[in-house]
């Protein structure tokens, strides 16, 4: 096992790796002192960082019971000038086997910084991916999780739930017991057993607008509501796939080859070779009103109408794929 040291500073916008290296510690405390064996100091309020009081006391307090103490405080971005100053100073005289990490945000404090390292400590930075070295990134971590993820497979994962590295951690450890270990995953698999949370819901709510699905473009939109989903996201997440759709049936009716057209969109291969299939049964007309129909729902979700959430979901939706209904801001 690794030397711990006295202290540590945890940051970087890249949450993944943060929850990966908070788990970690918190793993190590427990093989070491048991169930609780970290103390943890959360935030006091969204602008408002840890207790700064206790913390103090708590790192100047020597355990009797335990090999060695851990504690971790959580949004030490949020202290002020004051707070920092006395925090830092403690790190000056942390007791013997005792080993403190302090969470930041993006940006490390500066000050913090410079005390931890004065400590003896050490900066853990985790800076955020670019989107593209995100698959690349993805089927290293499946490897470390104990299967392969193909690589099209990860680039579709991306695609699928965003830029979003705690998201996409989240996904690989569920795929991974999925897998199994030695298993893999590829883009054959990825449809059946991707998780059925807001992001794919919605997904599968663009994909069955396109296709004009009247039943499972209700049914998946009763899902969402159910899932507390905000209307205003519902409508942001779908206007560029059916912008894209859109896109596709104009080159379509124009002449272009599916192919072409798919190759054109910037989206994942694979996504977009099924949204090219889909829309080949609707013309650009069809998808056109379907957008108006979202246009007029985001115009309800401002105030543009007295209906109720429920009813205006449902006429804008059944408008979006073709089913009549009077419009939503009228």
């Amino acid at each position: 096992m690794a030397e711990i040291k006295p202290a540590y500073l945890i940051a970087g916008g890249d949450q993944a790796k943060v929850a990966e290296a908070k788990r970690r510690l918190r793993a190590r405390a427990e093989s070491e002192g048991g169930q609780g064996a970290l103390e943890v100091f959360e935030p006091l309020g969204e602008r408002r960082g840890p207790d700064a009081d206790a913390l103090i006391a708590a790192m100047a307090t020597i355990s009797l019971t335990a090999s060695r103490r851990y504690l971790l405080a959580e949004g030490v971005s949020r202290w002020g000038k004051n707070d920092a100053d006395r925090v830092a100073e403690a790190l000056g005289a942390i007791p013997p086997d005792t080993t403190i990490a302090l969470v930041a945000g993006e940006k490390p404090p500066a000050k913090l910084a410079k005390a931890v390292k004065a400590a003896g400590g050490e900066q853990l930075l985790f800076e955020l991916p670019r989107e593209r070295e995100l698959p690349k990134r993805l089927v290293a971590d499946a490897e470390g999780l104990g299967f392969a993820l193909d690589l099209d497979a990860a680039r579709l994962l991306v695609d699928r739930l965003g830029p979003r590295p705690l998201r996409l951690r989240n996904e690989l450890e569920r795929l991974s017991l999925w897998a199994g270990d030695g298993g893999g995953v590829g883009i054959a698999e990825l449809d059946s057993i991707i998780s059925d949370t807001s992001e794919d819901a919605i997904w599968t709510l663009a994909d069955a607008i396109t296709e004009g699905d009247e039943a499972q473009t209700l049914r998946v939109a009763e899902r969402l509501v159910a899932q507390g989903e905000a209307l205003p996201r519902i409508v942001y997440s779908l206007a560029p796939r059916l912008r894209q759709a859109l896109r596709a049936a104009r080159e379509l009716e124009a002449g272009r080859p599916p192919k072409e057209v798919a190759g054109g969109l910037s989206m994942h291969p694979y996504a977009a070779k099924m949204l090219v299939s889909r829309v080949r049964g609707r013309s650009p007309a069809e998808l056109e009103r379907s957008i108006t129909a979202l246009a007029d729902l985001e115009l309800w979700s401002r105030g543009g109408s007295d209906y109720s959430e429920a009813v205006a979901l449902t006429v804008a939706l059944r408008d979006a794929v073709g089913a009549g209904g009077e419009p939503v801001a009228a």
